[in-house]
């Protein structure tokens, strides 16, 4: 079978069979709508968010622009000399969403963290989009870590918040005065936001920014934090400036085509992309690519990171994206250098999102209200030993009358459709080694091996609970459990556990609302429950 590949400098992208089909009927379209010289121009016209934001005077993040990133980078320096003169080597980057995971991708590409071998411990950045107490605990117990962790804050959202307030409390009982946390606080955030204002009253200093949509792994949201963790933002933005001319031309646009591939498959009927064949170069590139996708075609299209084995059975509703793949076997390919593929996947999403009637501008959706209590009442199921059972919580009667752990995994799977896709959000450790990083993922290998469909891993609040704006498109599968140590929000009577769980009640009641069918495990131990639904869903 035929495949076609646009090449422009160093960045290539390959399509095959129906993929390839479906991309070239809407190529036309974009080229009569003018779509690659509107996007260059930031034409506000494009959606409504956009337009809305133009005549209120307020600048947004658009796909693969590299001028806000610029423009902060004087400001930018001046902080991070300081900085480095306190001793300062490491980030705890708070925020969320696709700037978030582009700021850890460059991080590692692009910084010291390129370098470090395996077991050099602790990254130079970590980020932290929700209030899970894993992480926190690690560099706050930490003492020497703690005294070389700059905190930079991106998010504008509770979650984040919080956090702010347990490193500057952290930071204050480690015997630093207000103006040594003030040098190891940096806010990046849209002048009069929230996050700004909190920043100015503390005396923090803040590097502005435009407000944040799906975009900005090349605005000061992903630059600054990784900045701060070795990387070179300036030397990005050059190799990312000699990509911009490709993307805008009609023909010959790797952009383009790498939008058309997705948008046009989605509007062919298979909306579920997988990402796989990673490159070794790019560590975390599926990952942030996956939450860009999601953000930006607002559900309509669904993206699967293919990570640690996860099974994914072929269909007429997805096609396989490779990284570094395989032209002549792949439904399509991506592979470039860093600068060059962080601009091309923004552009895409944003061609994309245009050919499915998305506004990727729109602002970050708001997570469901905090609750304590999901709606479904006791347990319907606790199987284990007290203190390490797992605990059923439901409302849909396809599932209430499970025996145990076994025959519920069998009737969640087997209620996941032919063209449906089992999301399995977990609202705990997302650490690989000292979390539950590991056993989530083959939990979810396991899951997607008995139903042969998709299943998408998220992590608290680092994705939407529905995920997609079809309430028939799946099955949603929570897990929380107890934390053995929480950590207390200085100033609030809730501490970070009591709030991650809140979040994930209150997700669950908002999925089971957009009509999903709804089910959540609790682990009253987290690694004995976890070992119970690994050891139920091998079928023991």
């Amino acid at each position: 079978m035929s495949f076609t590949a646009v090449v422009s400098g160093e960045t290539a992208i390959t399509a095959r069979g129906p993929v390839r089909e479906a991309a070239e009927r809407v190529l036309g379209r974009l080229w009569i709508d003018q779509v690659p010289v509107r996007l260059a121009s930031e034409d506000p016209a494009l959606w409504p968010s956009a337009a809305t934001a133009a005549v209120e005077g307020r600048p947004l993040c658009w796909p693969g622009q590299p001028g806000p990133g610029r423009a902060a980078l004087d400001r930018a320096g001046e902080l991070l000399a300081d900085a480095r003169a306190a001793g300062l080597t490491e980030v705890a980057l708070l925020g969320r969403g696709a700037p978030a995971r582009a700021a850890e991708l460059i991080a590692r590409a692009c910084g010291p963290g390129s370098r470090r071998p395996a077991d050099a411990g602790a990254p130079p950045l970590t980020v932290l989009d929700g209030p899970e107490p894993g992480p926190v605990l690690r560099i706050g117990d930490d003492r020497d870590r703690l005294a070389r962790t700059a905190v930079v804050v991106t998010g504008d959202d509770p979650g984040t918040e919080a956090l702010r307030r347990v490193f500057l409390g952290m930071l204050a009982d480690a015997g630093l005065s207000p103006a040594e946390i003030a040098r190891r606080v940096v806010t990046v955030a849209a002048p009069g936001t929230v996050p700004a204002k909190l920043a100015a009253e503390a005396g923090h200093p803040v590097v502005e920014a435009p407000a944040p949509t799906a975009f900005g792994a090349l605005s000061p949201y992903a630059l600054v934090p990784a900045a701060f963790a070795g990387a070179d933002p300036s030397l990005l933005l050059d190799e990312a400036t000699r990509v911009l001319p490709a993307l805008t031309r009609p023909e010959n646009n790797p952009g383009l085509v790498l939008g058309a591939i997705l948008g046009g498959a989605a509007r062919a009927g298979r909306r579920t992309v997988v990402l796989g064949g990673y490159s070794a170069a790019l560590p975390g590139l599926a990952d942030w690519a996956a939450q860009l996708l999601a953000e930006a075609s607002g559900g309509r299209i669904l993206p699967v990171v293919q990570g640690g084995g996860l099974p994914v059975a072929p269909g007429d509703d997805l096609f396989l994206l490779t990284l570094d793949g395989r032209p002549h076997q792949d439904d399509a390919t991506v592979s470039g250098p860093a600068a060059g593929q962080l601009v091309v996947w923004e552009y895409a999403a944003a061609v994309a999102a245009y050919l499915l009637d998305r506004d990727p501008m729109a602002p970050p959706g708001r997570a469901a209200p905090l609750t304590v209590d999901d709606g479904t009442g006791d347990p319907v199921l606790s199987d284990g030993d007290p203190g390490r059972s797992v605990e059923v919580h439901t409302a849909d009667p396809a599932f209430t009358g499970a025996p145990d752990l076994g025959a519920l995994l069998a009737a969640l799977t087997d209620a996941v459709g032919p063209d449906e896709h089992l999301a399995l959000v977990a609202y705990l450790d997302p650490d690989e080694a000292g979390g539950q990083g590991a056993q989530i993922r083959r939990l979810a290998a396991l899951l997607a091996a008995r139903c042969r469909r998709p299943v998408t891993v998220g992590w608290g609040a680092r994705r939407p609970a529905g995920g997609d704006d079809r309430p028939d498109a799946g099955v949603y599968l929570q897990v929380t459990g107890n934390a053995d140590r929480d950590v207390p929000v200085p100033g609030r009577h809730h501490r970070l556990g009591m709030l991650q769980l809140a979040r994930a009640l209150g997700d669950a009641r908002a999925a089971r609302s957009d009509g999903r069918p709804v089910v959540r495990l609790h682990l009253q131990n987290r690694w004995a429950g976890l070992a119970r639904l690994l050891d139920s869903a091998r079928g023991g």
